[in-house]
């Protein structure tokens, strides 16, 4: 090749051959993965461990505009992922696509599955426009102009986590009806698969026997724990002091996305220097959960996985006018119990764990799944009939959690100083 040639894209195929003449495994299938955030590759990171081994098909990842996309390219890259420019991607055609967000899919030509990239749908889609009065609506995701373009119905497969969500879907897209399937949910599996490892994640997190875990979840929009709550924060790093408590915040990507690590360290920096863990947008949450002693959350898809832990469940922020009230979250709502200004928080979390009913717990985290333990299997026989071949030979399945670093590699992250 001369030395002003191009660099070939490995990744690059015609649409007549899904496999070039410089490639050594000659795929016959290839599959994009649409990864516009940071939250979606996390999702998205199980759907394409179904594939895994089989050398028939080839992955490629691109990331759809989005405003939410700082960070996703640079995950994509840590994982090693082949990435096709957007540009490209509209150019080509594809044997599958496969996402957990709704944005471009009118614009790629192949079979596209929907994923959810959270906890099922709860939040409800409302107007974005000053003044408007809040009306009951379709949640997140199940509203025509997520689904549908130009008169037609574009996912060929939108898979939902519980058979409830087939109410919601009919509530916001009857015509989508057709094209939902029930898998289960990946992030509940594997959090089941990790129950029986909360002592080995401790020890890998570094807490000592008597040291309590409380991890703090806030999901995104200024109607979140971090958006509406932050005096909580100062209350958790001064009421809860080390060494007897260890506090770690979970985040929503796309906070950082939006504001950039710097920034969003910088806010939490005071915080951090009296003992509070940020958790980056990289971080696997599940370890942290399953830890846990207690969970203060809000309304976001971590705080209910929390529900599958076992732990007790508080809730520090929940916007209830923007939650579907037939929805898990609200669920929870009605169950978990809020933070108060006249108590200490010490005295609330002994409260919580003193009439925490894990049976009433555990109906909420059943309405994450209603296939608990068949994510892997239900989604593999989609994706592979969407390809029209065969599954491999081998079960179909997604483990638990590898054990995380100690909270002091968590604390080792870039940090921004604070003066005290």
């Amino acid at each position: 090749m001369a030395a002003d040639s191009p660099p070939i894209s490995p990744a690059r195929f015609s649409p007549q051959d899904r496999s070039p003449w410089w490639a050594t495994v000659r795929a016959t299938r290839r599959v994009l993965v649409m990864a516009p955030t940071m939250t979606s590759i996390k999702r998205l990171m199980d759907i394409a461990a179904l594939l895994q081994g089989d050398v028939r098909v080839q992955l490629v990842f691109t990331v759809p505009p989005n405003v939410f996309n700082r960070g996703a390219a640079r995950m994509l890259a840590a994982l090693g992922a082949p990435l096709v420019p957007w540009e490209q991607v509209v150019r080509e055609s594809f044997d599958l696509a496969v996402t957990a967000n709704f944005g471009h899919i009118e614009n790629v030509d192949a079979p596209v599955v929907v994923f959810s990239h959270g906890a099922s749908r709860n939040s409800l889609a409302r107007p974005r426009r000053r003044g408007a009065l809040p009306v009951l609506g379709p949640v997140l995701g199940f509203s025509p102009s997520e689904l549908i373009r130009g008169g037609m119905l574009v996912p060929s497969a939108l898979a939902l986590g519980h058979d409830r969500e087939l109410r919601l879907l009919e509530e916001g897209c009857p015509q989508a009806l057709p094209a939902a399937r029930v898998v289960g949910d990946p992030c509940y599996d594997r959090l089941i698969a990790g129950g029986g490892m909360r002592e080995s994640y401790r020890r890998a997190l570094g807490l000592e026997p008597e040291q309590q875990l409380v991890v703090a979840a806030s999901t995104w929009r200024q109607n979140s724990l971090l958006g509406s709550a932050t005096p909580l924060l100062e209350r958790l790093v001064r009421e809860l002091p080390a060494p007897d408590y260890r506090i770690v915040l979970l985040t929503h990507p796309n906070i950082w996305a939006v504001h950039g690590e710097y920034q969003l360290r910088a806010w939490l920096a005071p915080y951090a220097a009296r003992g509070l863990v940020v958790a980056g947008p990289d971080a696997d949450w599940q370890p942290l959960l399953l830890a846990a002693d207690w969970i203060v959350g809000d309304h976001g898809s971590v705080t209910l996985y929390g529900a599958a832990t076992g732990v007790p469940v508080l809730l520090g922020a929940f916007p209830e006018q923007d939650v579907h009230p037939h929805s898990g979250a609200a669920a929870l709502g009605a169950l978990a119990p809020r933070l108060s200004d006249g108590v200490s928080i010490p005295a609330q979390l002994k409260h919580a764990a003193d009439v925490f009913d894990a049976d009433a717990m555990a109906q909420v985290a059943a309405l994450i799944s209603s296939e608990p333990g068949g994510f892997a299997r239900h989604a593999r026989r989609l994706l592979y009939g969407l390809l029209e071949t065969g599954q491999p030979a081998t079960p179909a399945c997604l483990p638990a959690a590898p054990l995380p670093p100690s909270l002091d590699e968590f604390m080792g992250a870039p940090q921004v100083r604070v003066a005290l």
